[in-house]
């Protein structure tokens, strides 16, 4: 932790919030992905996000060290994160019963375009939170707003160069599925088999129609 930061959280610690508005804004990305990546939610991660920082905010006086900072916030993060997870599985079952019984006719989609990008925004979430975790938690940190690998390391309290090798492996995992994806995808747009005879045929009973229509 920089000799700024440890001053900033002084200063905070008795009050200032300007100082605390700025490691909001250094760390926001940070614990905005941790919670998106339990969560699977981005407006509960948002959400999740700001209560931790007015915790935090409430508590800093507690804190025993400046050093010890990322690692308590990260707690703070995966905890109201997790609680959040349990509330919904602990209602899913009754919301779901609900959304059946009342749920609106969905509306026609305005454009092919629209629907296209839906779908393969989908596809890739789906194939983004399939990873392990150990390899989605650094791409959610690092490619959200571009957050440094150190910056993401020390969050998590991990060497830099453990969060190098597990986003280089998520990188090319997700390459992989992701060109999968796409050729499985292009397969779709395949022309079927015995288009060019069927297309042959065409021809032939066109030309044959032709020849007739001329005799007459």
């Amino acid at each position: 932790m920089t000799e700024k930061e440890k001053e900033l959280l002084k200063r905070a610690a008795t009050g200032d919030s300007a100082a605390y508005g700025e490691i909001i804004s250094k760390y926001r990305y940070l614990v905005y992905a941790l919670a998106l990546q339990v969560t699977r939610d981005h407006v509960a991660a948002q959400d999740i996000a700001q209560d931790v920082f007015v915790t935090a905010y409430v508590a800093l006086k507690e804190l025993r060290s400046a050093e010890a900072f990322p690692s308590w916030l990260r707690t703070i993060t995966r905890n109201r994160a997790i609680a959040w997870r349990r509330q919904q599985r602990r209602f899913v079952a009754i919301e779901d019963v609900e959304k059946l019984r009342h749920a609106p006719v969905p509306a026609p989609e305005s454009t092919t375009e629209r629907r296209e990008r839906d779908v393969f925004g989908s596809r890739v979430r789906r194939i983004l939170f399939s990873l392990s975790d150990a390899r989605r938690i650094p791409v959610l940190l690092c490619y959200l707003e571009g957050t440094s690998t150190a910056e993401a390391a020390r969050f998590l309290g991990l060497k830099e160069s453990t969060l190098r090798k597990r986003l280089h492996d998520a990188k090319k995992e997700l390459q992989r599925r992701i060109v999968g994806m796409a050729e499985k995808t292009l397969q779709e747009f395949r022309l079927p088999r015995g288009f060019a005879k069927r297309c042959v045929c065409g021809c032939r009973r066109a030309r044959q129609e032709r020849s007739n229509t001329e005799r007459r």
